[in-house]
Formats: structure tokens, C-alpha cells, sequence
């Protein structure tokens, strides 16, 4: 029997946050996600979700890209990440970048406003209890 890997995708323009998040782990830089997606799931502030990059590509709006030889962002495919969760108003929340992950993509010039990030994300940790993200199917938020 074949094993078939279900998921979750997330694909986003990576922002800054213009002020103090108040968690040591996260970066000021992040992505959003649909607030129905992980509102399924006992998940609050801090929490944190675990997955890979699959892809890491120029925004549309050329431009207004900073100018930067182009490294080969495919070698970072693959990568393991971990994203932290913030609950925000409205439609959306926030998926923020480790520090960890940051200052990797930091060396690669990646630009807030920028870049387009597409993760698999596949667990959210929150305390010591660990979830499976959508075990049976697998659902894109773009």
C-alpha cells in the first residue's frame, strides 16, 4: 500500500512587521493565511508549525524589486522550517518566520514585499501537544 502524504500549502508574499511581536523566536517577517484554515485546529498565538519550503520566487511587480544577482533559490527546496502562528483581525492571520529561517533567506537578498514563499506544512505544536495538518487531504491557501 502506497502512503499518500496530505498537507497543507501556503503560498505568500513575505511582509515586515512594522512593530515588537513579543516572541523570541519569530522574526519580524511573515506571510498570511486564510483565519478559517487553522481555526479548525486548537491553535492560539505562539504556537508553532512545522513544514518545508517548496519554493521561493520573484513577486509579479518587477518593478519594484531591489536589483540583486539572482542566486539559485531552488537549493532552497526542501529546507526545514518551522513557522509560529499569531492570530490577526479580520480575514487573515499571521505564519511568521523563525529567526532561524530569516536569516537564512537573509543571505539569498530575499526582500520583504518582494518574494513569493510556498511552503508544505505538515504539524502545529502548541505546548507539547502535536497535531497532524489535514491528514486526509490536502488544502493550498494562496
Amino acid at each position: 500500500m502506497i502512503e499518500v502524504n496530505m498537507t497543507l500549502i501556503v503560498l505568500g508574499i513575505l511582509h515586515h512587521y512594522n512593530s515588537d511581536i513579543k516572541n523570541k523566536y519569530a522574526s519580524e517577517k511573515y506571510i498570511y493565511i486564510s483565519k478559517k484554515i487553522l481555526h479548525m485546529y486548537e491553535i492560539h498565538t505562539g504556537c508553532t508549525i512545522d513544514g518545508k519550503i517548496i519554493e521561493i520566487n520573484p513577486a509579479i511587480d518587477r518593478d519594484t524589486q531591489t536589483e540583486v544577482a539572482m542566486p539559485d533559490l531552488n537549493i532552497m527546496s526542501g529546507l526545514r522550517v518551522n513557522l509560529i502562528y499569531f492570530e490577526g483581525e479580520g480575514e487573515k492571520d499571521y505564519l511568521f518566520l523563525s529567526k532561524t529561517l530569516w536569516s537564512k533567506l537573509v543571505g539569498f537578498a530575499i526582500f520583504p514585499d518582494e518574494y513569493e514563499l510556498k511552503f508544505e506544512l505538515n504539524t502545529i505544536a502548541c505546548g507539547w501537544k502535536k497535531t497532524k495538518l489535514f491528514n486526509k487531504g490536502t488544502v493550498i491557501d494562496k
